[in-house]
């Protein structure tokens, strides 16, 4: 499995100082500090072992010497080094998709302030059929794993259920106690928005559904069906194409007083149609997500807000734990319902 690979490494690097017509290496700072060659392999690599003082000699014998602590990195065992993946499954690249990307930003921006370095893999079903993911785990020497966007039917989810190495799932509810999780309440999230389109009067709602396979899709759902009792769900894959077309040729749609979207993207597809049919009498629309056109579609999309800087963050910190301290979460983050035009609930 190979699609991207991301490397977050600070540079700003000066040219290496030569000593006695060389670069300087790991002996000439032991050397230049007073210290052991292991003790300087342990500085560079953070180990607990060692003390203030000798950490800040050496520290100062590499800046003298314009030593790169990387040259001491690339002769360590695999086993020393300190890796964290994030992968990302079945990226789309389409307007307003932006959750995978503010996944990576958030990531990649606070393991910056760490010393781990970090590395971002995309995938695909196809992709892990080839390559099971502790294989690739194994053959990238991968410390730690944050994961999201699998469906249950992909391998990796399924190879998730008894992994072993430390890891957080984003969105995924794994049903393996040894890993991270950390969500909002896809479920509670739904039912609450479903309640509040029937307490606004609107009885007849439709669930237009990414797909069976994915987790968020399943909860999201369960949600809707939890609160209707004659429910209709109608799967688009969270395309505003499908979504689009759907609506534009449904028969029959002044019997629907709502119609409830798994996500954004499909909700604006819906608004699209509606507008193009030119009903008279328009179905109230919500979305999930509050992607970052809800607010500037015609009319402002009501929808489920999760923040996706606060989860990527807040999985990072979790899985720092989980490798340094053994310590296992399973997270709910807090959601907000966004009341705008297109559904006053």
């Amino acid at each position: 499995m190979k699609t991207f690979v991301v490397k977050c490494v600070k540079s700003n690097r000066k040219e290496p100082h030569m000593v006695s017509g060389r670069n300087a290496t790991i002996k000439d700072v032991a050397k230049e500090a007073g210290v052991s060659v292991s003790a300087v392999s342990k500085v560079f690599n953070n180990y607990g072992d060692i003390g203030e003082e000798t950490r800040q000699k050496v520290v100062e014998a590499a800046r003298k010497l314009d030593y790169i602590p990387n040259q001491a990195a690339r002769k360590l065992s695999s086993k020393h080094k300190k890796i964290i993946a994030l992968i990302l499954s079945g990226l789309k690249v389409e307007k307003g998709v932006t959750m995978p990307f503010e996944i990576l930003t958030g990531v990649s921006h606070y393991l910056d302030e760490t010393d781990y370095e970090f590395v971002f893999y995309g995938t695909t079903t196809k992709k892990q059929k080839e390559k099971s993911l502790k294989q690739f785990c194994a053959e990238h020497s991968i410390s730690g794993l944050l994961i999201q966007g699998l469906k249950t039917t992909d391998p990796y989810y399924q190879e998730l259920k008894d992994f072993t190495l430390p890891t957080v799932a984003i969105d995924l509810q794994v049903g393996n106690g040894a890993i991270s999780t950390i969500s909002i309440d896809n479920q509670q999230a739904a039912a609450e928005v479903t309640e509040r389109l029937q307490q606004a009067g609107y009885a007849n709602i439709l669930f237009l559904n990414g797909t069976k396979q994915d987790e968020v899709s399943q909860k999201r759902e369960a949600g809707y069906r939890s609160k209707v009792k004659q429910p209709r769900v109608v799967y688009a894959h969270f395309s505003e194409e499908e979504a689009f077309h759907y609506v534009n040729q449904l028969e029959n749609i002044e019997e629907i007083d709502a119609i409830f979207a798994a996500s954004d993207l499909m909700a604006i597809g819906v608004l699209k149609a509606l507008r193009e049919r030119e009903i008279s009498s328009s179905p109230a629309v919500v979305g999930f997500d509050d992607m970052a056109l809800a607010n500037y579609v015609t009319p402002s999309l009501t929808t489920v807000r999760q923040d996706i800087e606060v989860m990527s963050r807040q999985a990072v910190r979790d899985l720092l734990a989980q490798i340094e301290n053994n310590k296992v979460t399973h997270r709910l983050l807090p959601y907000e319902i966004i009341v705008r035009d297109s559904a006053k609930i």
